[in-house]
């Protein structure tokens, strides 16, 4: 057990230190890469795609950014303790789902544009 918090076992996923004692300062670092690693992703889309999927590009990137916003604005307005970290977890993940589902569709839809130019051109 945890010698400086009596009763919480430290093996459970929810009494780690990042969602029970941290600042929320880690949260926002990972938020940011997180962010960049998701702009550069529909970046590459639009720069070498079809454009089919620009729009849901350009959306994704969106939601991104203000769900990173929404991290900043947690940080600065929820007090310290478990509920802002849960919050900035939630926030971080979620940023995380829409992103991954944002540039699997955009895949999709350019590797189906790709599949309609090559099947006309035969």
């Amino acid at each position: 057990m945890n010698p400086t918090e009596p009763g919480l076992d430290p093996t459970k996923v929810l009494n780690q230190p990042s969602l029970r004692r941290s600042t929320g300062t880690i949260w926002l670092v990972m938020g940011a890469l997180f962010l960049l690693a998701s702009l550069f992703s529909f970046g590459v889309v639009m720069a070498g795609g079809s454009g089919a999927s620009t729009p849901l590009a350009i959306t994704g990137g969106a939601i991104a950014i203000v769900l990173y916003g929404a991290m900043v604005l947690v940080r600065l307005v929820v007090g310290a303790g478990v509920k802002r970290l849960r919050l900035l977890a939630a926030c971080l993940l979620t940023m995380a789902a829409v992103s991954l589902i944002g540039v699997w569709i955009c895949a999709y839809i350019e590797a189906a544009a790709v599949t309609a130019t090559l099947s006309g051109a035969s």
